[in-house]
């Protein structure tokens, strides 16, 4: 009787049943973390279009709240005034002269002061349409536009204003972008206002070689970073998914006390590497 006794060495096998159990799970990981991001990015897209929504709602309501008070009763007080003078000049005939002459001067006068009402009007519908979408992007283009809406705001807010453009020879960007980046503008001057406490602020717009960088820089409070990396950051969101989708990117520095600094960096020209 005998016995046959045979070793295989399997270490090599079980060396690579390890790695691949290892990349196995490594991937697993990946993928987990992957889907973790997306359903984050998820949700703060459905979060981003539900405040956008709510912020579009706002506006309609205050639009059609400044429709009524003030259009609707200057059109009110037109009709009035109108209904007054047709009934005037239709007793006219059955007056006596000097009395027929009193009341044209009256006339004169309610039409003048309808002519004020008009005017005010007009002057109702200008601003309405240029808190919709200022004209002055249309007739004098991005440059104007930027700086006209740095006066308008340094002057409500009672700011001190540091103002530098450097852009001669800086191609005026089409329009889509044009309106992205005022509307980034805008942002960042809404939260110096509603956010900073700040006392100046000092705003650089600079282009070169097709680039353009739009800086503004407050004295105000400050925040921590992570405030800007919120989930209801929504101001803040919105800037980077309009500047994003032109291929441009929004940087923020802000330290407590020592104020927060927000800079534009995109590109004027299809093509160019920000």
């Amino acid at each position: 009787r005998g016995a046959v006794v045979t070793f295989i060495d399997i270490t090599e096998r079980r060396r690579a049943a390890d790695a691949l159990r290892g990349a196995k799970e490594q991937l697993e990981q990946r993928v987990r973390e992957r889907t973790r991001a997306l359903e984050t990015a998820l949700r703060q897209v459905r979060e981003l279009a539900a405040r956008s929504e709510a912020v579009r709602e706002e506006e309609r309501t205050r639009i059609a709240r400044e429709v009524h008070d003030e259009l609707g009763s200057l059109l009110v007080a037109l009709k009035m005034d109108v209904n007054w003078m047709d009934r005037r000049l239709s007793e006219q005939a059955r007056r006596q002269p000097e009395e027929a002459e009193g009341m044209r001067e009256r006339m004169r006068c309610k039409c003048q002061n309808m002519s004020r009402l008009i005017e005010s009007a007009v002057d109702n519908v200008g601003r309405i349409i240029t808190d919709l979408r200022p004209s002055i992007l249309d007739h004098q283009g991005l440059w104007a536009a930027l700086e006209w809406q740095a006066q308008e705001f340094v002057a409500s807010a009672e700011l001190a204003l540091d103002w530098r453009m450097a852009v001669d020879g800086a191609p005026e960007p089409a329009k889509p972008l044009a309106i992205a980046v005022f509307r980034i503008f805008q942002e960042m001057l809404s939260n110096v206002g509603r956010h900073a406490r700040a006392r100046r602020i000092a705003v650089r717009i600079r282009h070169r070689k097709g680039l353009l960088r739009l800086s503004v820089r407050d004295d105000g409070i400050g925040a921590a970073p992570q405030a800007f990396e919120a989930a209801n950051a929504y101001g803040v969101m919105g800037m980077r998914e309009r500047a994003g989708h032109f291929g441009g990117d929004i940087r923020i520095k802000s330290v407590l006390g020592r104020g927060t600094h927000m800079e534009l960096t995109i590109a004027l020209t299809p093509g160019e590497v920000t």
